[in-house]
């Protein structure tokens, strides 16, 4: 753009009032001076061959790189370029110029369209060009990476476990090693401990390669997922992170390894650019990519490939980890590698993973490495990383338990655990210890009744229930029920400090006897009560009725206007809608809704109670004792009625229907965190979204 010569060149006048437009050309630059109320708003320039435009701004005396529609005093809607192209008033002649001059490339009866799609080619062209520029630039990196090494398959192998296996075909009474892929009579092969039948799982000695390996009698298949990094050199400029994620199969017919290459994260040498410390490759549709991750690429715990660590880490703002990775990597330790490299700047953070890795504390390693943010690039695990010694990191003055920690190969739990005892100065013995550490419980799960009991008291009191009225159940059920228990007993104004109450002979007969008399009580309680003790949530059900009642041939979805409704729906179908206060609260703040779902032709039989979200996403369905007699012909009417529902949300409803959703995830996250499968699981398989 001759920019000097087109100030240098005298705008032509207008007559006009309100907005208009004068033309000028300058070789095959289009010149569009722009006047208001015959005042010089500024002047759009465009070439007519490159298309390239410039706008000059006369009130700021500088050049622009913007649109005709800005000059013009609008933005780049719809609607505003309807609006943009009343104000270009300019005369027949001066229209015959900008047509003369774009005729060949562009065909329209409106300048303003001529020179807008002109404008719109130029950005594309520019587009492309930048995009092609920078694929270039990905593809010259990506050339470089080099081959993976040879035997890198079988070392993968070896660090993820080195098993293999011996399957076996009934029909031809024959087993099939994965390790030699030869196949034997059933006389040929021995279990390792001298006894004479095989059983499923038991080791035995491969008779062809003398391979220890393990016996497979019903399963005619076995996989695996694990995954590794390796780094490579790749010029003078930077070294490369590679990721792979591995699937190792065996069969009859042997053992296979496919590894898929996920992500490279190529390391700049400081030296060299010293503004960023790394960049991201995703692959992306079998290319990798730098642009994006859209296919949700992650990089897992893993192993790493022992050769090249030091030489790709050097002058990189990794650097501080080459020694330790090459231990790390050399012990065969599987670790976030990628999170541990994004903590580079924390001295004292490298200093703690050396300590957990010389104090052979494996378990609290491996959690360590996952307890960093990639946001915020540092640790926020419970390990105190600023201290001098290891007692200091841990936060646990008797070096006793410590050891303890370690000998138990415990992680934050048990570090958690072990911190309390040290500050309290009660003892755990090791069978509870054991005990804690085999279930995954934390302090969280025992609060309840761990200012009556002792730890010891509650493990004997748990394995008695699960030999008696649980058998079956986890030790984290039976200490939910055991809190449902006493927090029912609260309700019905028990004497909880009374040994015989808090901790009944048999925990599952009197937890059922609570529940029933919870449901006696409540059906006495007056329902103003409820309606006191819960303002507005009445409310929320009486607005939502129009909305939320639905029927066909053979069910009817009915709303509650009364909260003891949903008490007496839940004391005939027997489970805990009507027994807890949570759901109630969640009504009075429109996170869920409660709904009852009956056959038409019994519209007053309680069948299904229906926990829903605003949008309409259900929750939970339960029948009768929480099991689901008939869902497979409930589900299609549960379907429908959602249909129905979506057309009649309103804005508020959709925004209420947002907020449920964060809240349900939160829910999901912390029974996560709790490990309470039974519920997650319960959870699962009632979830209906609405589509």
């Amino acid at each position: 753009m001759r920019k000097k010569a087109i100030e240098q060149l005298t705008p032509t006048k207008t007559k006009k009032g309100g907005w208009s437009v004068t033309v000028q050309t300058l070789d095959r630059i289009l010149i569009l001076n722009v006047y208001k109320d015959r005042l010089l708003q500024g002047r759009h320039c465009i070439n007519a061959d490159t298309r390239e435009y410039e706008q000059w701004d006369e009130k700021k005396k500088e050049w622009h790189h913007k649109k005709l529609v800005n000059l013009l005093g609008y933005t780049g809607t719809w609607y505003s370029h309807c609006e943009a192209e009343k104000r270009l008033k300019m005369t027949a002649e001066e229209e015959k110029i900008i047509f003369d001059m774009f005729s060949k490339k562009y065909k329209s009866d409106s300048t303003f369209d001529v020179i807008d799609n002109a404008e719109t080619d130029r950005e594309r062209e520019k587009r492309y060009k930048a995009e092609e520029g920078r694929w270039n630039r990905v593809k010259e990196v990506m050339e470089k990476v080099p081959k993976l090494q040879e035997g890198i398959s079988d070392w993968i192998f070896e660090k993820a476990g080195n098993i293999d296996y011996a399957f076996y075909d009934k029909k031809q009474k024959k087993w099939y090693c994965t390790a030699c892929e030869k196949s034997y009579g059933e006389k040929y092969l021995h279990r390792i401990d001298g006894g004479e039948k095989i059983r499923h799982n038991d080791m035995v000695i491969c008779p062809r390669c003398k391979k220890v390996i393990q016996a497979k009698k019903r399963t005619r298949t076995q996989t695996m997922q694990t995954h590794f990094m390796i780094l490579q050199p790749l010029d003078e400029l930077r070294s490369v992170a590679r990721h792979f994620d591995v699937e190792i199969e065996w069969s009859t017919d042997g053992r296979t390894i496919d590894m898929l290459e996920s992500t490279r994260v190529t390391l700049f040498k400081l030296k060299h650019s010293p503004k960023y410390v790394c960049d991201i490759y995703w692959k992306q549709w079998g290319l990798f990519d730098n642009k994006g991750n859209p296919q949700n690429r992650r990089m897992y715990s893993g192993y790493l490939y022992e050769e090249n660590i030091e030489e790709c880490l050097s002058d990189t703002a990794y650097e501080p980890w080459a020694r330790l990775f090459k231990q790390l990597a050399i012990a065969g330790k599987k670790l976030n590698y990628n999170r541990l490299m994004a903590t580079q700047n924390d001295p004292d953070f490298i200093n703690t993973i050396e300590y957990l890795f010389k104090g052979k504390f494996n378990r609290l390693l491996q959690e360590s490495s996952e307890d960093i943010s990639l946001w915020s690039c540092k640790y926020f695990g419970p390990l105190h990383k600023n201290g001098k010694n290891i007692e200091e990191v841990f936060e646990i003055k008797d070096r006793q338990k410590i050891n303890r920690i370690r000998d138990l190969d415990g992680g934050k739990k048990i570090l958690d655990w072990m911190r309390w005892s040290d500050q309290t100065g009660k003892k755990i013995p090791q069978d509870v210890l054991e005990w804690l550490l085999k279930n995954n419980l934390e302090r969280s799960d025992t609060k309840f009744i761990a200012e009556r009991m002792s730890l010891q008291q509650i493990m004997n009191y748990v394995k008695r229930q699960q030999e008696e009225g649980y058998s079956g159940r986890s030790t984290k059920a039976i200490l939910e029920q055991w809190k449902d228990y006493l927090n029912m007993c609260v309700c019905l104004k028990k004497r909880t400090a009374d040994e015989m109450v808090y901790r009944p002979r048999e925990l599952k007969k009197r937890h059922d006897e609570a529940v029933m008399e919870i449901e006696l009580r409540n059906a006495e309680i007056n329902a103003d009560e409820y309606s006191a003790r819960f303002p507005g949530a009445e409310d929320v059900l009486k607005e939502i009725k129009h909305k939320f009642e639905y029927e066909n041939d053979e069910y009817i979805i009915i709303v509650p206007e009364r909260l003891a409704e949903i008490i007496a729906e839940g004391r005939v179908l027997h489970h805990c809608a009507g027994a807890t206060d949570r759901y109630f609260d969640r009504i009075k703040q429109r996170e869920t809704y409660i709904c009852f779902c009956r056959k038409k032709a019994e519209p007053k039989v309680p069948y299904y109670t229906i926990e829903v979200e605003p949008g309409g996403t259900i929750r939970q369905h339960r029948g009768y004792l929480d099991e689901e007699p008939e869902i497979e012909k409930v589900k299609p009417f549960l379907r429908e009625w959602q249909q129905v529902l979506r057309k009649k949300l309103s804005k508020k409803d959709r925004e209420y229907a947002q907020i449920s959703a964060v809240k349900r995830e939160k829910n999901i996250e912390e029974l996560k965190a709790k490990n309470n499968t039974r519920v997650l699981n319960g959870l699962m398989e009632d979830f209906m979204e609405a589509v």
